[in-house]
């Protein structure tokens, strides 16, 4: 059941912004100042959706915004002078789970989802896998026979764990690339927390950045969504409301490759994952198969969290791309069904319809027009952009991608700044294009504002949070040290940065 959120008594919806000025609350100038000591631990929340190789450009969207917020944190540090110490902000070294507090993914988004929050990395660092990881996957096709999966899981499971191995910031460098997903785990219990709260601790005030990764459990002939959370979650009566969307409990104890495997399992390209939940075993789907679009979810888990009257401080939806609109998700490349099936009996009308039949049967098809319906969703709910809630999605470039698209071609290495034909270098580069074409648009296109002026008012936002965050450390300096990483390692250690290894 959708329920619209429920303005707060302290911030009447005409004054929210404390601007008289209908044009600044309209044009989300005022929303973007409005941070202060009572709402600076407000939920900043950060939601990714799947789209297979796609999610380049939701990181390409993502390396901008960071761009902004040092920009931001240097000016506000001039013009209203530092908080605590004076600070050096390079882009490229920010850790955006320093500024976000859940970071929601499925499938892809899920795998970066995790590479920021839970691993803690900064968006070149995931770029860089990114490419790494697309060509192991996607440049090394498995099978073209009918119902056969395209691609081996295995090369995704070991990234994962190199990944993990060089990342962690748990074990200084001794790390076996095996961590669990959760943050707080009792090593001698072998059960899934879901079976019971006492191997996990719950969300505690003084928070860290959480990761939640959508994936789907089949059950049947019934695929349902599942999140696999980095912290306890119980739908507690009296402060969850009716209407939210009740999901599984608790935080399954998996590893970290395990929870990307089980949300990146697309019908199709990969193969299910099974492992042991609640002393059972169960088969685990890729999340965009129910909830391509993890924003809703998030938006309910929040209700559940903090309660009805609570709207979040932020909640920016990042995509892959929007659709061709013209086209039903089915006939198209991007499908990831009909375009397993090789040659011309792959594209005939008789075999498109079937696999349309067998695929909504199955609940086995992504529709990427479901992420643009829970957007439209979102909007009515938020009452608009200007506000608390903000997608950001290339419009126009990325249409016919499919998910796998990896072309030899043309591209520019980031850090040579030289060109050359490389593996995926004609995907790469198309990504890149299209997403910056987006991002310097002039005009808006079923937006409040351009693309560049949501980022530009999304970063000030988050890096006012930030400051205001860390103006309350005489207060409650545990919750400060938390949220940056001191406590990381079981003792109190500097603030996480950028990891170099």
């Amino acid at each position: 059941m959708l329920q619209p959120p429920v303005d707060s008594p302290s911030r009447p919806l005409s004054i929210m912004t404390n601007a008289s000025n209908a044009d600044e609350v309209h044009s989300g100038v005022a929303w973007s100042k409005n941070v202060d000591h009572e709402n600076a631990w407000d939920d900043l929340i950060l939601t990714l959706d799947g789209g297979g190789i796609r999610g380049y450009s939701s990181l390409i969207i993502l390396q901008h915004l960071m761009h902004e917020v040092a920009e931001c944190e240097r000016r506000l540090q001039e013009e209203e002078g530092p908080i605590g110490t004076q600070r050096e902000f390079k882009e490229d070294e920010l850790l955006p789970c320093h500024y976000f507090d859940f970071i929601y993914g499925t499938s892809t988004g899920g795998l970066i989802s995790v590479m920021l929050g839970r691993l803690r990395m900064t968006v070149p660092q995931c770029l860089e896998l990114y490419r790494e990881v697309g060509h192991n996957l996607f440049g090394h096709r498995r099978s073209i026979l009918p119902l056969a999966t395209k691609y081996r899981h295995k090369p995704l499971e070991q990234a994962v764990q190199r990944i993990v191995k060089k990342y962690c910031k748990h074990h200084d460098g001794n790390c076996d690339g095996k961590d669990w997903h959760p943050w707080e785990v009792d090593e001698e219990v072998n059960t899934s927390s879901s079976s019971g709260v006492g191997d996990l601790k719950p969300l505690q005030t003084e928070r860290i950045c959480q990761t939640i990764c959508l994936t789907a459990t089949h059950n049947g002939s019934i695929d349902e969504a599942y999140l696999l959370r980095t912290y306890d979650h119980r739908y507690v009566q009296g402060i969850s409301p009716d209407w939210v969307t009740q999901y599984n409990e608790g935080a399954d104890k998996l590893r970290i490759w395990e929870v990307t495997r089980a949300t990146s399992a697309a019908p199709f390209f990969f193969k299910m994952l099974e492992a042991e939940v609640n002393n059972r075993l169960v088969g685990f789907k890729d999340g965009g198969i129910r909830e391509n679009n993890p924003s809703y979810a998030a938006y309910s888990e929040h209700a559940s969290l903090r309660g009805e009257d609570k709207v979040p401080a932020l909640l920016l939806s990042i995509g892959t791309g929007r659709p061709d609109e013209t086209k039903d998700g089915f006939a198209s490349a991007q499908d990831g069904f009909a375009s397993t099936w090789p040659g011309p009996f792959g594209q005939s009308k008789l075999m498109k319809k079937w696999a349309e039949k067998f695929a909504v049967f199955k609940n086995v098809l992504i529709k990427y027009t479901e992420g643009e319906e829970k957007h439209k969703m979102m909007r009515t709910l938020a009452k608009g952009e200007y506000r608390w809630y903000k997608r950001l999605n290339v419009s126009t470039g990325l249409e016919s991608m499919s998910l796998d698209n990896w072309e030899k071609g043309m591209w520019t290495n980031p850090d040579t700044k030289k060109e050359s034909v490389v593996p995926g270098g004609k995907t790469l580069t198309r990504m890149e294009k299209a997403t910056k074409t987006y991002l310097t648009r002039d005009k808006e296109d079923k937006e409040y504002a351009p693309p560049k002026v949501m980022l530009a008012q999304t970063a000030e936002r988050l890096v006012r949070h930030r400051r205001a965050r860390e103006a309350t450390k005489e207060q409650d300096l545990m919750r400060w040290q938390t949220h940056m990483g001191q406590w990381l390692t079981g003792t109190l250690g500097e603030e996480d940065k950028m990891l170099v290894r």
